[in-house]
């Protein structure tokens, strides 16, 4: 178990660094192709509900698969942190709905509905999910905290998991535990 968490430490640490050195048009630019990529995908244009993040400094840049999605009418929901747990509010308006949180991380603004996640069906909700690292099995490293890994715990099968994110973040073993979720795609540009 110890070394387990050494080794997601030791990754975390790698790739945050590597992160931290993308300009933002690479970022932009991975979107455009994550994008891309996503709008190939029947499980995308058959959803009816995206939950997504909304991008901090060093991951790939979302908003134009977030505008993309609210184009297209879906239900748009994105994660704000509530005490140790991960809940999503449905916003229509990236920059309306939502302001600068903790740390400056952007997230829903205040007197937004929060998503029943009862109402969510694998079939038409698709969750696009950050992580530092993903591997071929599709277990993916988050920043340590396990918001995601819980709020996936609670949803049970209901939504289709995709992790986004740059090439370089793929590698080849992500250490993993018992209570760590597993993607259901990857998309790595």
């Amino acid at each position: 178990m110890e070394d387990i968490k050494l080794l997601k430490k030791e990754l975390r640490a790698t790739l945050r660094a590597r992160l931290s050195s993308v300009p933002a048009e690479d970022a932009e630019l991975a979107s455009r192709g994550v994008l891309k990529q996503l709008e190939r995908l029947d499980r995308w244009n058959r959803a009816d509900t995206v939950l997504a993040f909304l991008s901090m400094k060093d991951e790939l840049d979302t908003a134009c698969i977030l505008r993309r999605a609210l184009d297209q009418g879906k239900t748009l929901a994105v994660p704000k942190v509530v005490g140790d747990n991960l809940i999503f509010y449905r916003i229509s308006d990236i920059d309306d709905d939502t302001a600068p949180g903790a740390f400056g991380i952007l997230e829903p603004k205040p007197g937004l509905p929060p998503l029943d996640i009862k109402t969510l069906s694998e079939r038409s909700s698709v969750a696009l999910v950050p992580g530092l690292a993903f591997d071929k099995e599709k277990f993916r490293l988050g920043r340590g905290k396990g918001f995601y890994d819980r709020f996936f715990a609670s949803c049970g099968n209901s939504l289709y998991k995709i992790g986004i994110g740059y090439s370089f973040q793929l590698v080849e073993q992500v250490p993993h535990e018992a209570h760590d979720s597993q993607l259901d795609l990857l998309i790595v540009v």
